[in-house]
């Protein structure tokens, strides 16, 4: 098929779309003209609310090259992201005879646009073997969705009708890709989803549990140590805090205005939380933790307690702040938030500084506090801020561990990639203003055999040793892992 690039402002990344380009014009759903343009306007969309939300442009994919874009890649109620491109597929609802395209849910869309970006900004994240990082990359992604669809205005006004005005009802922004949801529901019945009106609901009680301890599958109304099914448990907590923060909103303007400033600030604390975090692994409480420390310091603390309330309703309660913190948390307004930005670019400690690898014994400090050698050499890669506002930078090690188990039918096992490393970021000045860290050592083989057997018994690991060639045919036999060259245990995609 011919690809058809389509124009990008300056310094955004490129997609291409396969196929055809359509002019602007109004199309009916079910062509490739309508699907033309309502995928190019969802992915620009998804990109400009998360580069507004981390307040950073990204100029390029992972690996750099455009990201190709097939709306109708074959028949499937799927899509899937795998670091070259977005692929959505189709399928007939065997109840209504009606064709669904992945491609025309704003929310699927907007979902894979969200594995890739955050792979832009943790790229760490895509190689783990560890249930929760994955399960937070699909909560990440569902995220993504949530947040895209309330950038409209007539959706935030629906929103608040629906929800009756508090969001704590099920709704048009909770309930993610209907349509899909109600193809699957139709074609395999309640055995694969149990509510027939959506595919997910971020309006949920889920409460975290340890994936591990979880089945490897359960029906749609109970939790399950499988990705999509964990990542409900994020999604649901940052659910509730947007439904805080609007009901905070709703006392000074219970208008759609609300509704956005309450979308801005939680994908923001989520933006900036996903952006300062080391690299590795991304746990549900380190994320939370986070996104409290950025409210702290960044916003003045007008969320901490929003922060808190969300999470501990869904089982991950947070340490108490120090009484100093709380009453941050309660100041809030706008003035409460331009201290916390003052705070945010005040000078450098001594400590951020002796860790800076500019700067004489820097980089053996930072080896020191990782628990590396001293002449260790880190993977350096930085990502510039918006009008001057710095520079974001990861330096990473990365190690393999062996592992063996007789389901792998390999005598030398595989190799499983683990990593350690530090996130910097840097003010305008060139100082670094901030440092989060994810020290040696790495998880015990013994550790690592339990996460690798999770995926086994889920049937995630295409363990055959000529392997399947191509990411289609992973997909199609649901097996996002396979065993690349040297062994080493690697991802294939996200769906």
């Amino acid at each position: 098929m011919p690809a058809t690039p389509s124009p990008r402002e300056p310094g955004e990344p490129a997609f291409v779309i396969e196929g055809r380009r359509y002019a602007p014009a109004p199309y009916a759903p079910g062509t490739l003209a309508f699907q033309y343009w309502q995928g190019e306007i969802a992915l620009e969309r998804a990109i400009r609310v998360w580069e507004d939300l981390f307040d950073r442009d990204f100029a390029a994919w992972q690996g750099g090259q455009p990201l190709r874009v097939r709306l109708r890649a074959g028949r499937d109620l799927n899509a899937f992201y795998d670091r070259k491109s977005l692929q959505f597929f189709f399928d007939r609802d065997k109840t209504s005879g009606r064709t669904v395209y992945a491609c025309e849910s704003l929310d699927v869309v907007t979902h894979e646009a969200g594995h890739a970006i955050l792979d832009v900004y943790q790229p760490g994240y895509w190689s783990s073997v560890d249930l929760e990082t994955a399960s937070f990359h699909e909560a990440f992604a569902d995220c993504s969705a949530l947040l895209t669809t309330l950038t409209d205005a007539s959706v935030r006004r629906a929103f608040l009708e629906e929800g009756a005005g508090a969001g704590r009802k099920s709704n048009l922004v909770s309930r993610l890709a209907e349509a899909l949801g109600r193809a699957i529901f139709d074609n395999y019945g309640p055995g694969a989803l149990g509510d027939p009106t959506r595919l997910r609901d971020a309006n949920n009680s889920f409460r975290y549990e340890p994936p591990e301890s979880l089945p490897a599958g359960a029906p749609d109304s109970d939790l399950a140590g499988e990705p999509h099914s964990f990542s409900r448990v994020f999604t649901g907590a940052f659910y509730d805090l947007l439904v805080w923060l609007l009901a905070r909103e709703a006392k000074r303007d219970p208008g759609e205005a609300g509704v956005d400033r309450a979308r801005r600030l939680a994908g923001r604390l989520l933006g900036r939380a996903v952006e300062t975090l080391p690299p590795g692994e991304a746990r549900y409480r380190a994320v939370a933790f986070r996104m409290r420390e950025i409210d702290q310091s960044e916003e003045g603390g007008v969320a901490s307690i929003g922060i808190e309330e969300a999470f501990r309703q869904h089982g991950m309660a947070l340490p108490a702040l120090a009484a100093r913190g709380r009453r941050g948390a309660r100041s809030g307004g706008r003035r409460g938030s331009e201290q916390g930005a003052r705070r945010g670019r005040m000078a450098p400690s001594r400590a951020l500084r002796a860790l800076d690898p500019d700067r004489p014994g820097g980089a053996a400090a930072l080896n020191a506090a990782l628990g590396l050698p001293g002449r260790t050499r880190l993977k350096r890669t930085s990502m510039p801020g918006r009008l001057g506002s710095g520079v974001r930078e990861q330096f990473i090690h990365r190690d393999w561990i062996r592992v063996r188990h007789p389901a792998l039918r390999r005598p030398g096992g595989v190799l499983v990639r683990v990593l350690c490393g530090c996130t910097l970021t840097r003010g305008p000045s060139g100082d670094v203003e901030q440092a989060t860290i994810a020290p040696h050592p790495h998880p015990t083989a013994a550790a690592m055999t339990r996460h690798v057997r999770r995926w086994l018994a889920l049937g995630a690991i295409d363990i055959r040793r000529d392997g399947l060639r191509t990411t289609k045919a992973h997909f199609k036999a649901r097996t996002p892992f396979r065993v690349g060259r040297g062994g080493v245990l690697e991802r294939v995609y996200f769906e």
